[in-house]
């Protein structure tokens, strides 16, 4: 019963303020504030701190923010000997992640995945990549694209934005795991790289890293990040 009615109150009294023109992004955002509630709810006293809550934080608080939509190398990436200039090798997934903030700090991340009017959340963690993905993103045009490219083989992260849904132009801003996996990326310490730089240092790395196949997708519910 008293779960119930904080779902309840949750929903009623939730601020829901879109930062995007992005019609994918307002749906995507729309689901994740709707199933929210049910997984603030399923925290339990004292695991607050692996989700990024205290336990002073007031839930009813907490608004969705603007999503990343992740991104991936498909496997013509991985298999080609050499890259083929204007070819695509990205794949962009019907899964999301959203930040849960409290005011206006981002404190976890939902997973959202689907396709319109099925979008569902599958989970929640994270909390630190959710205060990265702050950082990396502050200062970037609220109306372009956010994405999160996953290069699972390296265990490495990039944040991209991008403006006309075309990823030739778009700016891949490494995250702590990439600089830790791309020994390239400490050399060069530019503030982000381009689509072909990034595909270019992987295959680099990729050659002599112990890795050389795509490793599974990481656990949806790892919140160690």
């Amino acid at each position: 019963m008293h779960r119930a009615l904080f779902i309840i109150l949750f929903i009623s009294c939730c601020s829901f303020l879109i930062p995007t023109d992005n019609p994918t992004d307002l749906l995507v955002m729309k689901a994740a504030e709707s199933q929210l509630p049910i997984f603030l709810a399923k925290i339990r006293p004292g695991d607050e701190g692996i989700y990024g809550f205290t336990e002073n934080d007031d839930l009813d608080g907490c608004a969705v923010g603007k999503p990343f939509r992740m991104l991936v190398f498909n496997d013509d990436f991985y298999a080609a000997n050499k890259l083929v200039e204007e070819k695509n090798y990205i794949t962009i997934k019907n899964e999301w992640r959203v930040p849960v903030t409290i005011r206006d700090t981002n404190r976890t991340l939902l997973i959202v995945d689907g396709n319109p009017g099925n979008y569902t959340v599958s989970g929640m963690g994270a909390p630190l990549l959710a205060k990265e993905l702050q950082q990396v993103s502050t200062g970037a045009w609220e109306h372009n694209s956010f994405y999160l490219l996953q290069v699972s083989a390296l265990l490495a992260d990039f944040f991209v934005t991008e403006r006309d849904n075309s990823f030739i132009d778009a700016q891949f801003v490494p995250l702590e795991s990439a600089i830790m996996a791309i020994p390239a990326l400490n050399k060069n310490k530019k503030p982000f790289y381009s689509l072909t730089e990034v595909e270019n240092m992987v295959k680099e790395e990729l050659k002599t890293s112990p890795v050389n196949e795509p490793k599974k997708e990481r656990s949806k519910q790892n919140n160690s990040k």
